[in-house]
């Protein structure tokens, strides 16, 4: 091993050596700072793509147990069965003991993710204290606490899903602290913990690629290592990239994971050419910048078609290019010279350009969790050029104590209107990440052409208000504002399958079985159906809407595929019956008893069948069995007062439809046919009461 090295003064300096400045209430303030930023995130639930990790991924749900597959296939594996191109398996086994712990609450993902941004302030602060060993102590404080409370890193710290990005930054910067130990302390196992800490930032996620770059660029800027010894201290760091990908593509069964980029996820798959297509991704970085500087519209989402694709007539491509080519440029300038300056520049620009879509293309257009780690290099360059305007460190002090620290000036001043209006800003984003109803909800304002959005606000819509209502007006309320989500979400991309189907789901639900299945057969003309599920929603919008023979085939390809579902084989027996067809609708509901004996809603059906062939007692014996198995089964209540009634047993038919109203108030049917039998009893008095309650409900009173 090399000799111990001193490191160089980079820039020339007259802060005093040996400073006797105390260190520990800054790294008190920062922890309680970055804790206190996003404590109000604790408490939030679930959010996006938290499902495909989290909660609905069979892996994670396995808890401990999981860990193996997770350690063993793609990053999604247990959402889905499609092939990917990502190998993120730490978040995912950390996610894993964590639904364990906490029985699938979200609880203790926000509290670790909380944590590790916690531990990730800590490091950042000491390696800045590091390379800005020659500075007045307020320089490294400035650069920590803008990242601490830069709100672009909002997506990052509330998403839970986002604890790749957490980990694969933390992990990467400890493993520069850790070799920056190695090269004052020339301990042996320094250089191995630094190497340990960036594979555990490989496994977090794969740009962590980038690192590599940046330890030899640490060294050469800020100790006096020579070239060849900077090259020898990188071989460990290569190596064990060398090692990772060579798992990875055992994993994944190729290098790049091949998969296809859909352009729902990336606008740039629609340009109409490449110098379009690295216009538009120019123009991205533009956006970066502009983001970095100015925080103010932020959402979670930049797919198609939040970003139009652009030419390099655009002056966002042309000062995209400029900061980028002429950063590159000037930053090599002074590469001989050892500027901090450059350093800052070369780690923002190499720590994002395999997220920026010019050398890969990626899953995304834009992502604010793609800046995270590049928004180190940005700090510390904010703090360095505050150094340069108003000499800070070329003061002629030299003492410096906290208390004189913190007096105010106009370096301090500044900072603490920008980490006001900051703090600000990241604790009003957090609020947005409370939950999938609230972010989508604020989000689509902002991002109202992202076809995603649209379709994650309908569906959140859909899934968690409507479909859980039990209010059948805020039901209704909540369908069409679903309707109106998905609507806009198909009208910007018109083969959005998963928008279309769901926008069938939502139609259904309203009972507006044309529209649903237009929209069906427009989801599935994109994408085959090959779930039970789908087909079985396919099938009864087909049965509603007349369409038997269309209704019975689906039905019959969903049993195919899932030849236990009670559900699949009542709905059928439904249709067969409908379409006279009844041995085959009586086997069929046979085949649902069997599977489920207790199946109230199989004997209502099956009475209703029985009904339509007039043969009312074996009617009238279903429905009490429906009854039997679910007393508040108003429907079925109602149609054993209609077969009653056709029998011409008046009182039991009336006895029959109060007990439905009981039951369901809201049923206006029964009070119809409860009015219209009073009315042959010659009780006008209760037959206009009933049928002014079936007005009120809004249905028409037929003559």
């Amino acid at each position: 091993m090399n000799k111990k090295s001193k490191p160089i003064i980079t820039e020339k300096k007259v802060v005093a050596d040996n400073t006797p400045f105390n260190w520990t209430p800054v790294y008190f303030i920062i922890i309680v700072f970055s804790f206190l930023l996003y404590a109000n995130t604790i408490n939030h639930d679930f959010t996006v793509d938290d499902g495909t990790v989290i909660a609905n991924n069979n892996f994670t749900k396995k808890g401990i147990d999981g860990i193996k597959d997770i350690f063993t296939k793609s990053y999604r594996a247990g959402f889905w069965d499609r092939q990917e191109g990502l190998y993120r398996p730490l978040s995912v086994a950390m996610f894993a003991i964590e639904y364990q712990i906490g029985k699938g609450s979200p609880l203790p993902g926000h509290i670790m993710n909380i944590l590790f941004y916690v531990l990730t302030s800590i490091v950042v602060l000491s390696v800045l204290k590091r390379i800005l060993q020659n500075y007045h102590p307020l320089i490294p404080i400035a650069a920590t606490l803008l990242f601490i409370a830069h709100p672009i890193h909002t997506e990052v710290v509330a998403n839970i899903k986002s604890r790749d990005e957490l980990l694969s930054f933390f992990f990467g910067i400890l493993a520069l602290k850790l070799l920056f130990n190695y090269i004052d302390k020339n301990k042996i196992y320094w250089i191995i913990l630094s190497c340990f800490a960036f594979l555990l930032s490989l496994f977090s996620k794969e740009s962590s690629v980038t690192w590599i770059g940046v330890y030899p660029l640490a060294l050469w800027f800020i100790t006096d290592k020579k070239i060849i010894d900077i090259v020898k201290l990188s071989i460990p760091y290569v190596v064990l990239f060398a090692v990772f990908m060579f798992i990875r593509m055992k994993i994944l069964g190729t290098i790049t994971g091949e998969q296809e980029i859909l352009l729902i996820n990336n606008s740039l798959v629609g340009a109409p050419n490449k110098a379009s297509q690295l216009a538009t991704a120019f123009g991205i970085l533009a956006r970066y910048v502009g983001l970095l500087i100015l925080p103010a519209s932020l959402v979670f989402d930049y797919s198609y078609n939040t970003i139009p694709n652009i030419t390099f007539g655009s002056p966002l491509a042309l000062v995209g290019l400029l900061l980028t080519v002429g950063g590159l440029i000037y930053a090599v300038r002074l590469l001989s010279k050892k500027s901090l300056i450059a350093f800052a520049i070369l780690f923002y620009l190499g720590s994002i350009s395999l997220l920026s879509n010019i050398f890969l293309t990626l899953e995304a257009t834009m992502g604010e969790r793609f800046v995270y780690t590049a928004s180190f290099g940005f700090c510390l360059l904010v703090a360095l050029i505050l150094d340069k305007i108003f000499k800070i460190s070329s003061s002629k002090n030299n003492v410096i104590t906290f208390s004189s620290l913190i007096k105010p000036n106009a370096t301090s001043t500044i900072l603490l209107v920008v980490l006001l209006a900051f703090s600000a800003r990241t604790f009003s984003r957090n609020g947005d990440w409370k939950d999938n109803i609230t972010l989508l909800s604020h989000d689509v304002k902002i991002s109202s052409e992202s076809a995603r959005i649209r379709y994650a606000y309908g569906s959140a819509l859909l899934v968690e208000k409507a479909l859980k209502e039990k209010d059948n007006n805020q039901k209704t309320i909540y369908l069409d504002q679903a309707i109106e989500q998905l609507s806009k979400g198909v009208s910007l991309i018109p083969n959005y399958n998963d928008a279309w189907y769901n926008l069938g789901i939502a139609y259904k639900e309203k009972n507006d079985f044309k529209n649903a299945v237009y929209a069906f057969e427009q989801a599935r003309s994109y994408k085959a159906f090959d779930t039970d599920e789908k087909l079985s929603n396919a099938g009864i919008a087909y049965g509603n809407n007349g369409q038997l023979d269309k209704a019975i085939a689906d039905l019959l390809a969903a049993i195919e595929l899932n030849p236990n579902s009670y559900d699949n084989y009542n709905n059928l027996a439904l249709y067969l019956g409908e379409n006279k067809m009844y041995d085959a609708s009586f086997k069929a509901f046979e085949k649902a008893l069997q599977l489920k004996p207790d199946f109230d809603k199989a004997y209502y059906n099956r009475g209703n069948i029985f009904a339509q062939q007039n043969n009312f007692k074996n009617a009238i014996d279903n429905y009490k069995k429906a009854i039997e198995l679910n007393s508040t089964y108003g429907d079925a209540y109602n149609n054993l007062g209609n077969c009653y009634a056709v029998l011409g047993i008046k009182d039991s038919s009336i006895y029959w439809f109060n007990e439905s109203v009981k039951i369901d108030p809201s049923n206006a049917k029964a009070w119809i046919n409860l009015g219209f039998t009073y009315r042959s009893l010659g009780d006008s008095s209760k037959a206009n009461e009933c049928l002014l309650k079936a007005k009120e409900l809004g249905y028409s009173i037929p003559q």
